[in-house]
C-alpha cells in the first residue's frame, strides 16, 4: 500500500436513475491490470480510471500520491532529514553560544534582581536577626520607600489608557492617494472593527498580557512581544516575553544585528507531547527533566511572590526549552548561489530541549521568495522606555534606583530614631 488518505473515494459508474456511491479505497504502488493512472506535469497521481468505468479521486483536491515519497512545506520541520551527527554538532554549538550570551549579561541580571527587591512588594516585618539588608541590629525597620514603585505604577496606568482602550487598540488611518474616499473609509472601518473584535473577544489573553508587559517596561526599560502562529490555539498570537527570558549577547545593539536570539521557555510535558503529536516537534523520547537552574531575577521574582520551587516529583517538573533564532550552515541544506555552494549561513529557528540536549525542530526562518539571499524574519517586537548604551535599555530602575536606596536608608534611620 502507498498511503491511503481518509478523503480518497472511488466513484463507481452510476446505474441508471441512481446517484454515485462513494467508498474508501487504497492507492496501490502498482495499479491492477486494466486501470489507467493520470498524472500531472510534476508526476503526482491525480486520479485512477478503472476498467469498469469507475474513478478514484480525492475530495480535498490534493493528489492521490505525491511525486516524491515525502512532500514537505517551506516551514516544515527539517530535523528528520538531517544527519544525527550534524544535529548533535548544532545542539552543542548553540548551547555553548547561549551560555556565552548568559555570561555576557550577568551584571545586568544581578542589577535587575536588586531592582525587583527595591519595589518593596514583599512584606518584611521587623524581627530578630537584623534587617533584610544585613544590618546586625535587632528589630530595625525594614520599610522601603515607594518612590520607584509609584513611578512604575504611574507609567503603567498612563500607558494602559493609551494602548489598551476599552473599545480596542486598533485605529485605522488611510494615508493613500485620494480616490473613492467613501469606499476606503468603509473598508478602513471594517478592518478596524474586525481587528478590535479579534484582540478583545477572540485573543482574550492580549489585554492582561500587554498590561503586565507595561509594568515591566517601565520598571526595567525593555520589553518584548513575540508575534507568531500558535499551532495549539490554531490562530496568530502576540505574547509578552520578559526581557530576562530573551537571551541576547550584550554586544548587540538591536534585534537585527544580534548573532543569536534565544527565547527561554518552560513547558509542561503534556504541552511538549501535544506539539510532538501535531508534528511541530520531533517525536523522540526525552530524558527526565532536570531541576531548573534559576538565575537571580527568577529567584527574586519567586521570593517577592512567596513561591518556593520545591517539586519533589520529577514528573511534575516543567521542561526548559531554548528556541534559538540563529544563522547556520547545515550539511545537506547548504545555501547555493549560481548553482554552487556558497558557504553562507542562513536563518533558522532551532528548538532544543535543555535537559536531554535534543533538537526538537529546525525550521527555516526566512521567506521562500528570498531563497537567493535570505534575510531573517522579524519574530519579536522590542519596546523601549529610554534607549540605552547596549541591547537592554534604561528604565525607571536605572533612573530612580539609587535615589530609592538613599531615601529608604533615611526613612529607616528616622523611624528607628523615633
Amino acid at each position: 500500500m502507498a498511503g491511503l488518505a481518509p478523503s480518497n473515494i472511488r466513484l463507481p459508474p452510476p446505474p441508471p436513475g441512481q446517484a454515485f456511491e462513494a467508498r474508501d479505497v487504497a492507492v496501490e504502488d502498482e495499479p491492477p491490470a486494466g486501470d489507467r493512472e493520470v498524472f500531472d506535469d510534476a508526476g503526482a497521481l491525480l486520479r485512477i480510471e478503472h476498467d469498469d468505468g469507475s474513478i478514484t479521486i480525492t475530495m480535498d483536491g490534493r493528489p492521490l500520491r505525491g511525486a516524491d515519497a515525502r512532500e514537505t512545506g517551506w516551514y516544515d520541520n527539517l530535523v528528520d532529514d538531517i544527519d544525527p551527527t550534524e544535529l548533535a554538532r548544532i545542539a552543542d554549538d548553540l548551547l555553548r553560544g547561549v551560555g556565552d550570551d548568559l555570561d555576557s549579561r550577568k551584571e545586568w541580571v544581578e542589577a535587575r534582581a536588586d531592582g525587583i527587591r527595591l519595589l518593596g512588594l514583599k512584606s518584611e516585618l521587623p524581627g530578630l536577626g537584623g534587617s533584610a539588608d544585613g544590618a546586625p541590629v535587632e528589630g530595625i525597620s525594614r520599610v522601603r520607600h515607594p518612590l520607584l514603585l509609584e513611578a512604575v505604577l504611574r507609567f503603567q496606568a498612563n500607558a494602559r489608557s493609551e494602548l489598551l482602550p476599552t473599545d480596542g487598540p486598533v485605529k485605522i488611518r488611510d494615508d493613500g492617494p485620494n480616490g473613492d474616499t467613501v469606499e476606503q473609509d468603509r473598508l478602513g472601518d471594517a478592518l478596524e472593527q474586525d481587528l478590535n473584535h479579534y484582540l478583545t473577544a477572540v485573543a482574550t489573553e492580549y489585554y492582561p498580557d500587554t498590561d503586565r508587559m507595561l509594568l515591566m517596561l517601565g520598571f526595567g526599560g525593555t520589553a518584548f512581544k513575540k508575534v507568531y502562529y500558535c499551532p495549539l490555539r490554531n490562530r496568530p498570537v502576540s505574547e509578552t516575553v520578559d526581557a530576562d527570558d530573551l537571551i541576547v549577547n550584550q554586544s548587540a545593539t538591536d534585534l537585527r544585528n544580534a548573532r543569536r536570539i534565544t527565547h527561554r521557555l518552560t513547558m509542561r510535558p503534556s504541552v511538549v507531547k501535544r506539539l510532538q503529536i501535531l508534528g511541530v516537534y520531533r517525536d523522540v523520547e526525552l530524558a527526565q527533566a532536570k531541576p531548573a537552574e534559576l538565575d537571580s531575577v527568577q529567584r527574586e521574582k519567586r521570593a517577592q511572590e512567596g513561591i518556593s520551587d520545591t517539586t519533589t516529583n520529577p514528573d511534575d517538573r516543567d521542561r526548559e526549552i531554548y528556541e534559538c533564532y540563529c544563522e547556520l550552515n547545515i550539511k545537506g541544506f547548504e545555501h547555493k548561489y549560481k548553482g554552487k555552494v556558497s558557504g553562507l549561513e542562513i536563518p533558522y529557528r532551532v528548538t532544543i530541549d535543555v535537559s536531554s540536549r535534543q533538537i526538537l525542530s529546525i525550521v527555516r526562518n526566512y521567506d521562500e521568495d528570498q531563497e537567493q539571499l535570505p534575510e531573517a524574519r522579524v519574530n519579536f517586537v522590542k519596546y523601549s522606555f529610554v534607549p540605552g548604551l547596549g541591547f537592554y535599555d534604561i528604565g525607571l530602575l536605572q533612573i530612580l534606583g539609587n535615589t530609592t536606596n538613599a531615601i529608604t536608608a533615611a526613612w529607616r534611620e528616622l523611624l528607628d530614631a523615633g
